[in-house]
């Protein structure tokens, strides 16, 4: 009878906590670093994107823009990139090498084009280019020049064709993130669509101080995770979407299995257009060890079902991930981490020496931590 009461009972709903005070335009301005000249324009900018894509603006997400911004161009919007010509005719000189001999004179030949209304060449241009947007420009008139001029230039037809029988004019862009948050440029482009006249757009959009905002305020904050603190979300920003959840999936799998793994974040293996591929990667093949050993009712379907989730939330919900966890605890006695810094090295031609994600992510961090510093000190 008792339990039968107790089973009636209603259960006691516990209110939700109460939200952050919202931070106004003029506490913003305040958190933006005071060397800065235009603090309440940025401020202006970042409270109007976390708006945009809904967004409370707390002073933690507030910092988290700004420590990313800090970062990434010192409030920048359209930042210079040292050395930024050479790094382009490096990468046309080795693209033309590898087209064999008919690729350099193709190239240049190309490269002595004007847009309309140019009164120097490409190539001419492309030497003077110091920052991401004019480079960016350039390309993309290079790009509409070569569809519109260039088969005629040549009567072998098999030239023009050579230049870009293996790599698009595109992947020759070395600008992949761009503005003053330096988002992924795909990532951009595709958080706008597909038509052609949005995609044109996005790219003008980056380099204005607005554009670069809002982009870059989707890509760090748009997306759900149970992290404990910001530090795993800025790895995320510049790894990918859940990467420090998943190497920490990574380390346990790891352990148990003994089967060294790079911690990268990425449980399967992605082309550069960052879809899955067909083969498997040494993650991949880890998990189906795992499975074989210590989960044998969880079928090898069921693995690679659930590893597809894993640049969502979803995939925490997944019988995959309940049975890594639950092992884990059950095997080593420890509690499973819900996420680590992954272990990623940074490679750009826009930076000079060698960078890791955890770099990245520890000094985002530190400019959060003291933008946070600024917030505790104003007047309440």
């Amino acid at each position: 009878m008792l339990s039968a009461l107790t089973a009636c009972a209603p259960r006691t709903v516990r209110p939700a906590p109460p939200l952050p005070p919202r931070v106004t335009v003029e506490q913003a301005a305040k958190l933006v670093p005071p060397d800065e000249t235009d603090r309440e324009g940025w401020a202006e900018d970042v409270l109007a994107a976390l708006e945009a894509h809904r967004m409370y603006p707390s002073a933690e997400a507030v910092c988290s823009v700004l420590a990313v911004i800090e970062q990434e161009s010192g409030f920048e919007a359209n930042p210079a990139v040292p050395g930024l010509a050479r790094i382009v005719q490096q990468r046309l000189d080795a693209y033309a090498d590898k087209l064999g001999p008919l690729g350099p004179p193709a190239l240049k030949a190309l490269l002595e084009g004007k847009a309309p209304g140019e009164t120097r060449t490409f190539e001419q241009r492309l030497a003077q280019v110091k920052t991401e947007r004019d480079l960016d420009r350039i390309f993309r008139e290079l790009l509409e020049y070569y569809e519109r001029e260039y088969p005629k230039a040549y009567t072998a037809a098999r030239l023009a064709s050579s230049l870009f029988k293996s790599t698009r004019l595109e992947d020759l862009n070395p600008i992949t993130t761009a503005g003053s948050m330096q988002v992924s440029v795909r990532f951009a482009e595709e958080l706008a669509g597909d038509d052609e006249r949005a995609l044109q757009r996005v790219r003008e959009e980056l380099y204005t101080r607005g554009g670069g905002v809002y982009y870059g305020t989707a890509r760090l904050l748009g997306y759900e995770a149970h992290y404990s603190e910001p530090l795993y979300r800025f790895a995320d920003y510049n790894a990918g979407f859940y990467a420090s959840r998943n190497a920490a999936v990574q380390a346990q799998v790891s352990r148990l299995t003994s089967l060294e793994l790079v911690q990268d974040g990425d449980l399967l293996a992605y082309d550069k257009q960052g879809e899955p591929v067909d083969q498997d990667s040494n993650s991949l093949k880890a998990l189906l060890a795992f499975r074989q050993r210590y989960a044998p009712d969880l079928s090898e379907r069921r693995v690679r079902k659930d590893v597809l989730k894993e640049k969502e939330l979803a995939f925490e919900e997944t019988d995959t991930w309940n049975a890594i966890k639950r092992v884990y605890q059950e095997e080593t006695g420890e509690a499973p981490a819900y996420a680590q810094l992954p272990t990623v090295v940074i490679r750009s031609p826009k930076i000079s020496g060698e960078r890791s994600t955890a770099w990245f992510a520890q000094s985002v961090n530190k400019r959060y931590h003291k933008c946070m510093g600024r917030y505790a000190a104003l007047p309440k």
